[in-house]
């Protein structure tokens, strides 16, 4: 407990008050964009805990990042001055993990069992299709493992799926679901969405082990609500029933991830699924500016799938929101690296700026950009280090020594470093081992290696003989020492020992991974067993793979929109609003899939502090061609009240008029533009073509007015508005007239039944 007890009330607002001091029974807390939600999280933790005299093992609070759980745990361990907090924090996935590595057996897991990293996953896939003798360019390995996954996210196992499988290409999915389940189970492997799955399963079945679980579950916290999926809801219901004592926070207008299987109804359906539910919204927000917020809320308000809110702040309104206009993304690139450089210094420097994309194919240009300006930047979501091939080959290392069954980490470190074991030697160690179900491993301890040639032999048992040793070193020397040991007596430290500086880089990150063993040990503590050390650490990596990557003290951070989630900077640029972008063109089919595009665009706009640009291309260069791009629909859903327009010279180029322009550009903006032209040029420079129009209901025959039309002349239309003429084509009675107009764009008129009057 503190020395001082916390006083709630001068540390919340009334809303966050609220919701932290709710009592027992389920309650939703709408928590807006900046409005506080981990504040309202740890602050119950803590209220819990110092006013109801809550065991602290009794509270369970999940989250969905490493990073997201290690900032709630150290702000409640400074509120109440304890450490360690004895509450489990912690994302779905360590929660689960921690469950099955107690309680598997339950469920057919071995103790030792391995986690299945991407990399993992991908080579089982690849080798089902294989099996089951499909096509990899038919059934693409990405594709298929999506379809197992999201299966599994309905807690479905392979002969579930296959009972709903209704079209070819499901029907094919289920046989390779099926392949892919008994290949991990061979390897002694689950990937993350068995983990889930598992643990629902788990608890299903053993009603005791439940009800011992719900014990140590009295008050469970759920962040970030509007992501969950269904199996991480049958796992909440599992964990705190109908009405049991559940927080969850979360935000409608953030939940982003549907593609990856998250459901939107678990947050709008909430007192259906938990009867008697208490909703509190929190709308005042913390981040940004009234402008910024309104213009957010403004484009969220045309979702339907949404509950409402309106946020508002003390930080009044501030700028308007930039829209940049680019000719394409060279040009959208080289004014974002000037812009940054210009207003960067406003605004904490270069690591107060972000810069976020859909796609991560639009950073090239930028990325060019900014290194032409000197602009140093941090690309958020490069390779990671736990993904980096040295890290993994250590891993699999200390993965066989726990199970050395684990057939994908034999087969990726049999022959590394190279010990004379060739692609022949060990395909034919697979074939055979396959022959007789058993895993190579196996073959290795019982010499049964009957074909192979003398050498091949020696080389084999040579290696079984290594990792035989390493693991009885396992039983006995702490983490780092064994780590020590595996480089030595395997001698993949050399593998690397060479003057290059790819090499040296790769010795780094050795050193580098040896280190983070040592910190691991130092936080772990000193009360596990060698053995313990071990599997601790390997499901501490397994867990850490989503390693956060940014740094901003290195520059700029250029991210995707879906990285960007949960982070805030002074100054965002959100570029290449354009249709197909975003929303992206897969996207565009749905409904849903629109509105969750919508969402995306919504999160980045309130990431922005202060300052907000937005940008867009007249054409765009895709897979090496121009194309001609059109503005986001998202664009004309913001309130021109809220943007301040500046647009390319470029843009003014004869070849951005060629589909009319943007709609969105004033006809007063185009007519100074040929204003402009017309008095750098001459007046009869920028005469195009003249001809009579007549302004009134057409005869019989066209009569003239007197009116001579110019490129640049000031028209209106009674339906289309106001506009300028930019060109025109043909002549005599086919004469026809090429118009921008306000709201609708380039136009072609039939210069006889236009109707045009003349400004």
């Amino acid at each position: 407990m503190p020395a001082t007890p916390i006083d709630f009330e001068r540390h919340l607002n009334p809303d966050q008050l609220a919701a932290v001091t709710h009592g027992d029974g389920p309650q939703l807390v709408i928590a807006g964009a900046g409005s506080g939600k981990t504040r309202v999280i740890t602050y119950r933790i803590a209220w819990l805990i110092q006013e109801r005299g809550v065991d602290p093992r009794t509270i369970t609070a999940v989250t969905f990042t490493n990073k997201a759980a290690a900032e709630m745990r150290e702000r409640v361990e400074q509120l109440l001055g304890v450490y360690p907090l004895a509450t489990f924090v912690g994302t779905f996935h360590r929660f689960a993990l921690v469950l099955l590595r107690r309680y598997g057996e339950g469920v057919g897991l071995d103790r030792d069992f391995v986690i299945l990293d991407g990399d993992d996953q991908k080579r089982l896939v690849k080798r089902a299709l294989e099996i089951e003798g499909l096509d990899p360019a038919s059934f693409q390995p990405q594709t298929v493992l999506a379809a197992i996954s999201g299966a599994k996210n309905r807690l479905l196992d392979p002969a579930a799926y296959e009972r709903q499988a209704t079209d070819f290409f499901r029907r094919h999915v289920a046989r390779v679901y099926r392949r892919y389940q008994q290949l991990a189970f061979q390897a002694g492997g689950i990937d993350f969405d068995d983990m889930i799955r598992l643990a629902v399963r788990l608890l299903d079945r053993d009603a005791e082990l439940k009800a011992r679980v719900g014990r140590f579950n009295r008050h469970l916290l759920v962040d970030e609500f509007q992501d969950t999926n269904h199996a991480q809801m049958r796992l909440i219901h599992a964990l705190a029933g109908d009405g049991g004592n559940l927080t969850a926070v979360g935000d409608e207008d953030q939940g982003i991830y549907r593609w990856r299987g998250a459901e939107l109804d678990n947050i709008l359906r909430f007192e259906a699924s938990f009867p008697g539910a208490v909703v509190r919204k929190l709308e005042r927000n913390y981040r940004s500016t009234q402008t910024i917020l309104d213009a957010a809320g403004a484009l969220v308000e045309h979702n339907e799938g949404r509950r409402g809110k309106r946020l508002w702040t003390d930080a009044g309104d501030g700028e308007p929101i930039l829209l940049y206009r680019a000719s394409d993304e060279l040009d959208e690139a080289a004014w974002v690296a000037r812009t940054l450089t210009a207003l960067a210094p406003e605004h904490g420097g270069w690591p107060g700026t972000a810069v976020l994309v859909r796609t991560n194919a639009q950073t090239r240009a930028l990325e060019d950009a900014l290194l032409r300006h000197d602009v140093p930047y941090c690309l958020v979501g490069g390779v990671r280090f736990y993904e980096r091939a040295e890290v993994k080959d250590l891993i699999a290392y200390l993965r066989l020594l726990r199970n050395p069954r684990d057939e994908l980490s034999f087969n990726r470190v049999l022959n590394r470093p190279a010990r004379g074991i060739g692609r022949r030697t060990h395909e034919e160690l697979l074939r055979r081992a396959g022959e007789l179900e058993l895993a190579p491993w196996d073959l290795l301890a019982e010499e049964r290696l009957d074909g192979l040639t003398p050498r091949a032999r020696r080389a084999l048992l040579a290696f079984h003989d290594l990792i035989a040793g390493l693991r009885d070193d396992a039983e006995t020397l702490p983490l780092p020492q064994l780590l020590k040991r595996l480089l030595e007596v395997t001698g993949y430290a050399g593998l690397h020992d060479k003057p290059d500086a790819e090499s040296q880089a790769r010795l780094e990150n050795v050193g580098e991974f040896l280190s983070a063993a040592e910190e691991f040990l130092e936080q772990a503590g000193g009360d596990q067993t060698a053995g313990e050390q071990l599997t601790a650490f390997l499901d501490h990596v397994s867990l850490t793979a989503d390693v956060d990557g940014l740094d901003r003290q290195r520059g700029v951070s250029l991210m995707t929109l879906h990285s960007a989630k949960g982070l805030e900077f002074p100054l965002v640029v959100v570029a290449g609003l354009e249709d197909g972008l975003l929303p992206h063109w897969n996207a565009q089919n749905q409904p849903e899939d629109v509105e969750e595009e919508r969402r995306l665009l919504y999160v980045g706009m309130t990431r922005a502090e202060r300052r907000l640009i937005l940008t867009c291309c007249r054409r765009r260069r895709v897979a090496g061609r121009y194309q001609e791009q059109r503005e986001s629909p998202f664009l004309s859903e913001i309130p021109i009240r809220y943007l301040r327009v500046e647009e390319s010279p470029q843009l003014f180029a004869p070849h951005s008029w060629r589909d009319g322009g943007n709609p969105r550009r004033t006809a007063e903006d185009v007519y100074r533009f040929f204003q402009r032209e017309t008095a750098a040029a001459g007046a009869e420079a920028a005469v195009a073509a003249a001809a009579s129009v007549r302004t009134s209901a057409p005869q019989d025959a066209a009569q003239e007015t007197g009116e001579r039309l110019r490129k640049g002349s000031r028209v209106r239309h009674d339906k289309l508005g106001k506009g300028v003429v930019l060109s025109f084509e043909g002549s005599g009675p086919d004469l026809r007239l090429v118009v921008y107009f306000e709201g609708y764009g380039r136009r072609k008129l039939v210069a006889r039944y236009a109707r045009l009057d003349v400004l």
